[in-house]
């Protein structure tokens, strides 16, 4: 299990009981779900960031179907069968997450997110991850404490992502593609803007991209309800206009894009 650092004072938290404590004290209990809490008070923008939990039940909901299995597939055909330390920044509710680490190791592995909705449900998946509540910008992680980092589909949190990455330790990043859900946003937008997907827009030095994967495929809605899960979990949720949103359902039955990019960078020795 990868050490812990206390958000309080940055000590290592040890196991204590149903729960965590660090050497100054500091005591953080494991949740009845089996989560850890270790999200402060004052690191929090509102009282329940993140996913609520209407957008972790529709991303629950439709992830189940297995529509996004190809990406899944494409992520573990790269990944080798080793038993060292991984993360996933921004695991919502896990359903990539477990899957890595059928690949990787549960034991070696831990889920992050700032959504507590989100990690209560992800905790069901698999009890050997260790499940953070937590945010990307302030990992309660020691430096060069992680081989491999997975960022899907979030905020690349880029000084935290160099710290915890020892050097030589592998990034993957997973965005969309300018052809994702293209269908939806044309049934959304009047004017449909294409934008492709590219990390080193935001990283810096420290990381050197090592190769880059479109993954593109269709599948067919079943139905509206389906439609709504999808479109609940995608910023088109917030953006679009209601009397837009509310005739998704007509696409059921008519091809649904998917384009994903994903991106393999090394985390270089600065010194």
């Amino acid at each position: 299990m990868p050490t812990l650092k206390c958000p309080s004072c940055n000590q290592p938290l040890t196991p204590a009981g149903n729960g965590w404590r660090c050497d100054n004290g500091h005591q953080f209990d494991r949740a009845r779900r089996g989560y850890t809490n270790l999200l402060l008070a004052q690191h929090r923008r509102s009282r329940s960031p993140g996913d609520d939990k209407a957008m972790v039940r529709a991303r629950t909901d439709f992830l189940e179907l297995g529509r996004y299995q190809p990406l899944v597939d494409a992520l573990l055909a790269d990944l080798p069968r080793d038993n060292t330390p991984w993360l996933d920044v921004g695991c919502g509710e896990g359903w990539y997450t477990a899957q890595f680490a059928q690949r990787l190791g549960a034991e070696n592995g831990v889920g992050v997110d700032i959504s507590k909705f989100a990690v209560d449900a992800a905790a069901k998946r698999d009890k050997a991850l260790t499940w953070l509540v937590a945010s990307g910008a302030r990992l309660p992680l020691f430096d060069q404490s992680m081989d491999r980092v997975f960022v899907l589909f979030t905020k690349l949190f880029v000084e935290d992502l160099a710290r915890v990455l020892k050097p030589g330790g592998e990034l993957i990043v997973v965005g969309t593609g300018s052809a994702h859900l293209l269908p939806l946003r044309e049934a959304l937008y009047d004017d449909v803007r294409e934008s492709g997907f590219d990390a080193g827009r935001f990283l810096d030095a420290r990381f050197v991209a090592q190769n880059e994967q479109e993954v593109i495929f269709d599948w067919i809605p079943d139905n509206e309800e389906e439609l709504r899960n999808l479109l609940t979990m995608t910023p088109h949720h917030w953006r679009a206009r209601p009397e837009a949103k509310a005739g998704v359902g007509r696409l059921a039955g008519q091809a649904m894009t998917a384009h994903f990019v994903v991106q393999h960078w090394k985390k270089i020795n600065s010194e």
